[in-house]
């Protein structure tokens, strides 16, 4: 083999090494604001948060993309190389729980995360109107939506009383929603509910006012609707027992009045 040809095939192997093995390539990592591991962040509600992404022991232009869960965060073009920055401002109990992800473009593996830990009082809000009316012996139900962090403790209120459970009564309670059922409502259950909502960061309460009214008067249409079909029944069977009475009655009638008008 020709010595250049020997030697440019070293050299094209020794460049492909280089790309793959060099360390330069193999410790570039990212940190988070400073941060080269996943890590929580503690904030409360209505604060602002700036997360930085920062190539590290990179010794060419990294492009960098930011994620919120799975979803790609738009950056601008200045935005994206070696240093990142999105921000969060203001910080709602939506972003509770989120996570947000930087990597290198090139290589999805190349990462770091930060996941978002909001604190803030319950929040709660109602399905339906504040005002409920039911008629009496017919099942209602009053619905709590809680968002709180720390988790709340729950419980229901009647009149500014804790509301006594009683056979009729049942309390749901999962995945936040905190519901009050009850069956066959009476009219001593009319009055004012609310849901409280206690956690280690304050309260918060919702109210509702129920009406239980008494049954409308009905007319009872099934019996009305038999009596009729009886009634009708029985006209048309005596109506037909007696057509040759009513037949006979009326050629007779006719007979006499043929013979009159003859004379």
């Amino acid at each position: 083999m020709a010595p250049w040809i020997l030697e440019n095939l070293i050299f094209g192997l020794s460049f492909i090494v280089a790309l793959h093995f060099v360390p330069a390539y193999t410790g570039v990592s990212l940190a988070i604001n400073g941060i080269t591991t996943n890590y929580r962040i503690i904030k409360n509600l209505s604060d602002s948060l700036s997360l930085t992404c920062t190539a590290v022991n990179n010794t060419w232009d990294e492009e960098l993309v930011w994620l919120r869960g799975d979803r790609v965060i738009n950056l601008k073009a200045m935005n994206r190389v070696n240093i990142s920055t999105v921000c969060v401002d203001p910080i709602t109990e939506n972003d509770d729980d989120a996570t947000f992800s930087c990597r290198l473009n090139k290589n999805d593996n190349i990462n770091t995360t930060v996941h978002l830990d909001i604190r803030f009082i319950p929040i709660l809000s109602r399905d339906g109107e504040k005002e409920i009316e039911v008629y009496e012996g017919n099942d209602v139900a009053l619905t709590c939506n809680v968002k709180s962090n720390p988790p709340a403790v729950m419980i229901w209120y009647k009149d500014n009383n804790i509301l006594k459970m009683a056979g009729q009564h049942s309390v749901h309670w999962d995945s936040g929603v905190f519901r009050l059922s009850i069956r066959k409502v009476q009219k001593m259950e009319s009055g004012m509910y609310a849901c409280i909502a206690n956690s280690t960061l304050g309260s918060s309460n919702l109210s509702f006012h129920l009406n239980v009214k008494g049954k409308p008067y009905e007319l009872p249409i099934e019996p009305i609707v038999a009596g009729l079909v009886v009634v009708a029944l029985t006209a048309l069977f005596g109506i037909i027992s007696r057509r040759k009475q009513i037949i006979q009655l009326c050629r007779k009638k006719t007979d006499t009045y043929v013979e009159s008008d003859t004379q």
